[in-house]
């Protein structure tokens, strides 16, 4: 993964996301609360202020049932080396975003003001545990978020615990097209 540098509000974003993942958010699934304040970057990126554009992006999906459109906003990392973007489900994979993509892996990313269509492709266990040590050396504090999602002891120093908690963590590459 990246070697990137965290500025301060991103630093701010790793220290309020360990706060309300460790305290505020159920374990199950996000709640109402909760589902509206994950929404308020896309708000943002509607009025045209990318203001999380550095760690948020909007991610366009279409839905499996509606075939709509469907947007959500979520944190990414980019991939050291490809510049692609590469993004998590929580709540064990158990999200509307993730089964869209499973269902057509076609999407549409906005992240700032960069625009593009993608390819979502998922990534092994493998690369699943290579994000999760990657997120746990930019912030160590992490460690409990992700022990506390996956029900067992996440360790950074541990492969095998890493590759245990990759199937509670569906992850994607968006490989622009």
């Amino acid at each position: 993964m990246s070697n990137h540098k965290l500025t301060p509000l991103e630093k701010f974003a790793l220290r309020a996301e360990d706060f309300l993942l460790t305290r505020l958010v159920p374990m199950n699934r996000p709640g109402a609360l909760f589902k509206w304040l994950f929404k308020v970057p896309i708000f943002f990126y509607k009025i045209g202020l990318p203001l999380f554009g550095g760690f948020i992006l909007l991610l366009t999906t279409t839905g499996r049932k509606s075939g709509r459109p469907r947007h959500t906003p979520l944190e990414y990392r980019r991939e050291a080396g490809t510049g692609n973007r590469i993004i998590m489900a929580g709540w064990g994979g158990d999200t509307d975003w993730r089964k869209n993509i499973e269902a057509n892996p076609r999407v549409h990313v906005q992240a700032g003001w960069t625009k593009y269509d993608a390819l979502a492709e998922k990534l092994t266990d493998d690369e699943v545990a290579d994000f999760l040590a990657e997120a746990m050396r930019l912030n160590p504090r992490s460690e409990r978020i992700w022990s506390r999602w996956a029900g067992e002891p996440v360790r950074a120093e541990e492969r095998e615990s890493l590759l245990c908690a990759a199937k509670f963590f569906p992850s994607f590459r968006l490989k622009k097209l």
